[in-house]
């Protein structure tokens, strides 16, 4: 195996920190860089602001992430691991990541859930190049197509738009029948044959309610998925960080991917943005 030990790490709560670096209301208020080729472009932006207020796109946030990261040391030495979801449309972010700290470790599943788990951070941890840290980007996606739907993405090729993520809206469509009472709980999976999915569902059964009582469950339920992914990714942590080599860090960036369509930027709404040292414990809150 990689050496892991029982030994149970606490994993500090995030406490809010006074230095907000690279967020600032600045930062978020500022106008969007987003390439604009088309009208429709323009409802899609403006339902991506009013949806989701504070993301930014895709080439700031990995400006301003690799800014604040060289501050801690971040750069040649830094091995890049990603948690996002298997559709296509999410590469931009690990293509856009790549660029600064080189080819991705991959630990996501569907919807983007580290279904890699404490192993999959163990062996990362053991790739991490001699002296260096690692950055961990996770987290859940949602599109908002051309007309301006939240949960619906225009894909190459294909005539009209369809759902996105497809398996968290699955997920979505699960819980609410189990709430209502038309379907029981699913056990959880002994067969690999859709285990991902069922534990995106059951995962998500705990926000419920947050669908339900949401103005938009599509703009909610990214939201609550990445509450259930952020539980998850704090959870490895802890159980691994002693496999990094050092005094090697662990930068933790997560949030949401929102997927446009093509002749528009991607964005991304930051949830957590923290450095930890390889005892779990809170060096930094940069966000």
């Amino acid at each position: 195996g990689f050496g892991m030990t029982n030994e149970s790490v606490s994993i500090q709560n995030p406490v809010q920190s006074n230095n907000v670096g690279w967020v600032s209301e600045n930062t978020f208020n500022a106008p969007m860089k987003a390439k604009v080729e088309s009208p429709s472009n323009m409802v899609t932006l403006d339902k991506v602001m009013r949806s989701f207020p504070r993301a930014i796109t895709n080439p700031e946030l990995v400006s301003r992430v690799s800014t604040a990261l060289q501050k801690y040391g971040y750069g040649e030495s830094t091995l890049l691991a990603t948690s996002l979801c298997c559709d296509e449309v999410n590469r931009e972010l690990d293509l856009n990541l790549s660029k600064i700290y080189g080819d991705q470790f991959s630990m996501g599943g569907l919807a983007g859930f580290a279904f890699g788990g404490v192993t999959s951070f163990g062996a990362m941890a053991h790739h991490i190049p001699t002296g260096g840290d690692c950055l961990v980007v996770y987290g859940p996606h949602v599109g908002v197509d051309a007309d301006g739907n939240v949960g619906k993405i225009n894909r190459r090729g294909r005539k009209a738009s369809g759902a996105c993520c497809g398996s968290g809206v699955a997920a979505a469509g699960y819980v609410d029948a189990v709430r209502k009472g038309k379907q029981d709980p699913s056990a959880p999976a002994t067969n690999p044959l859709d285990a991902q999915q069922n534990f995106v569902g059951n995962l998500l059964l705990p926000h419920g309610h947050r669908l339900e009582e949401a103005e938009d469950p599509m703009v909610e339920l990214p939201l609550a998925m990445f509450d259930a992914q952020n539980d998850l990714m704090h959870q490895i942590v802890a159980a691994g960080c002693g496999e990094v080599g050092g005094d090697g860090k662990i930068a933790l960036l997560g949030g949401v991917q929102i997927n446009t369509p093509e002749g528009t930027s991607d964005f991304f709404l930051p949830m957590v943005f923290e450095i930890r040292d390889n005892k779990g414990q809170l060096i930094q809150n940069l966000l």
